[in-house]
C-alpha cells in the first residue's frame, strides 16, 4: 500500500514542478478507499474466523456432551449430577431406574429422593463428604460415593455390589459352618470319649473278675460269674449300639444307606420297640401308657429303618423323662400318608436349642458329666430314615412340660433311587 501511495504521488507533480492540488487530493481520496476496502475486508475476514471459532467450539461441546451422555447412559452404574445445593440436575436412566415409579424430578434434594428408594440408610451425610457408603435398595446392595466438581456442583455413583454382598455372605456361612464343624468335631470327641469308655471299662473290670476267680471258685462265686458275664454282654451291646450309630450316620450322610422296602406291619414295630425301652422306663420309673394303634396299620418301607426310627424316639423320651412322667405313642393313617407321635411329660426342649436339636452330636447338656447319656446322634439318623422314605419329622416343645414327636411317612415309597439321592 505504501509503494502504491509513493508511486500515485509522482503523478500529481506538474511540469514545472509543483503540485497538482485536484490529482493530490484524487490520490488521497483514491488511498483512503483502498484502506477502507482492505479495513472491512478484515474485519470481515476476522468475524468470519470468529463464528468460525464459536461454531467450532460449539461442535466440540456438543460432541463432549454427546459422549458423556452416550457414557453415562451406557453407564451399568447409576449416576446423577447436582447443583452445589445438591438437588438433581441430571439423572442417567440407570438411576432414574432406582426410582420406579417415582423417577428423581429435577430440582428434588438428592438426599429426599436417596431416603426414598432406600429408607433406613445410615450415614448418607457422609456422601457427601468423601466417605463410601453402603445402600440397601429392594433387594440390592449399592456401594455410593460423590466428587466435588470445579464449579462447586457433584457427581453421584451408586455402584451395585449385590454379588459382592451375596459372596460374603456365602463366605461367612462356609467360615461358619467350619467353625460348627470344628465345634462338633471336639464336641463329638469329647463324647464318643466318655460313651465309649463307661461300657469299655465296664467290659474290662468284669471280665478281669472273672478271669481271675477274684471271688473264689464256690458255686456262690460261680453265679456272681453268671451275673458278671451278663453285665459284659449288656456293656458289650451297649458299645456295638453306640458303633452302629456312628456308622448309621455317616452311610446317611454319604448316601450309601440302602433301604429295602417292604410291607411292614407299623403296629408291631412300634409293640416290639416299647418291649425294648420298657426295662429302661422300669428303672426310670417312667410309665409307658397303651399304645393307640389303628388297626392294619401297613407301611411300604424298610423294615429296619422303621425300627430304628420308633425306637429312637421311645428311648429319647423315656430318657428325658423324670420319674413319675408318662410316655405315650399314636399312629395312625390319614389320607395317603401315616402319623406317628411320641409325646412325654419329660423336661423339654429349650427354645434356643430347637434350631440345632436334628444336628449330629447334639446335646442338650453337653458336658461330659451330663446327667443324660447317648451320643446325640437318635434325631439326626431318625430324620435321615425318615427323609430316605419321603417323610418328615416335626417337634413341639415346652421346657418342664414335655415334648411331642411327629413322624410322617408316605403309605408307599415311591421310587428308591430318589430316597437314595436324598439320602
Amino acid at each position: 500500500m505504501h509503494k502504491l501511495l509513493a508511486w500515485q504521488l509522482r503523478n500529481v507533480t506538474r511540469a514545472d514542478g509543483g503540485i497538482d492540488v485536484d490529482a493530490l487530493v484524487a490520490v488521497m481520496q483514491r488511498t483512503y478507499d483502498e484502506f477502507d476496502r482492505e479495513r472491512r475486508l478484515n474485519d470481515r475476514a476476522a468475524m468470519l474466523m470468529e463464528e468460525e471459532l464459536k461454531a467450532a467450539n460449539e461442535r466440540i461441546r456438543r460432541h463432549g456432551e454427546q459422549r458423556l451422555t452416550e457414557t453415562l447412559e451406557g453407564a451399568p452404574c447409576a449416576v446423577a449430577l447436582l447443583s452445589p445445593q445438591l438437588t438433581i440436575q441430571s439423572v442417567n436412566p440407570a438411576m432414574a431406574a432406582l426410582g420406579g415409579a417415582r423417577a428423581p424430578q429435577r430440582g428434588e434434594a438428592f438426599s429426599e429422593f436417596l431416603a426414598r428408594i432406600a429408607p433406613g440408610t445410615v450415614g448418607a451425610a457422609k456422601l457427601f463428604e468423601g466417605a463410601s457408603i453402603e445402600l440397601r435398595i429392594g433387594e440390592r446392595w449399592f456401594l455410593g460415593a460423590s466428587r466435588r466438581l470445579s464449579d462447586g456442583s457433584h457427581a453421584v455413583a451408586l455402584s451395585e455390589v449385590t454379588a459382592l454382598k451375596e459372596r460374603e455372605a456365602a463366605l461367612a456361612l462356609a467360615r461358619d459352618a467350619a467353625e460348627s464343624a470344628n465345634r462338633l468335631k471336639s464336641q463329638f470327641l469329647a463324647v464318643m470319649s466318655h460313651e465309649l469308655r463307661t461300657p469299655l471299662n465296664a467290659i474290662l473290670g468284669f471280665a478281669e473278675v472273672v478271669r481271675d476267680r477274684i471271688l473264689g471258685r464256690d458255686a456262690l462265686a460261680w453265679e456272681r460269674y453268671a451275673e458278671y458275664a451278663g453285665s459284659i454282654h449288656e456293656s458289650g451291646e451297649h458299645l456295638l449300639s453306640l458303633i452302629s450309630e456312628i456308622l448309621d450316620l455317616s452311610k446317611i450322610e454319604a448316601g450309601s444307606y440302602t433301604i429295602h422296602p417292604e410291607q411292614v406291619d407299623l403296629g408291631h414295630i412300634i409293640r416290639t420297640a416299647l418291649a425294648v425301652v420298657r426295662p429302661a422306663a422300669e428303672r426310670g420309673h417312667v410309665h409307658l401308657l397303651p399304645p393307640s394303634i389303628d388297626a392294619e396299620l401297613r407301611i411300604h418301607a424298610d423294615h429296619r429303618a422303621m425300627k430304628q426310627v420308633v425306637l429312637n424316639l421311645l428311648s429319647n423320651a423315656v430318657k428325658f423323662t423324670p420319674p413319675a412322667g408318662e410316655v405315650s405313642v399314636s399312629a395312625a393313617a390319614s389320607g395317603d400318608w401315616i402319623v406317628v407321635r411320641v409325646h412325654d411329660t419329660g423336661i423339654g426342649i429349650e427354645p434356643e436349642q430347637m434350631k440345632t436339636v436334628f444336628d449330629p452330636f447334639h446335646q442338650g447338656d453337653a458336658k461330659i458329666s451330663r446327667r443324660y447319656e447317648g451320643t446325640g446322634l437318635g434325631l439326626s439318623i431318625t430324620r435321615g430314615l425318615l427323609e430316605m422314605h419321603g417323610g418328615e419329622i416335626t417337634l413341639e416343645s415346652k421346657p418342664g412340660v414335655g415334648t411331642v414327636a411327629t413322624a410322617r411317612l408316605p403309605r408307599r415309597v415311591a421310587r428308591i433311587e430318589h430316597l437314595r439321592q436324598v439320602a
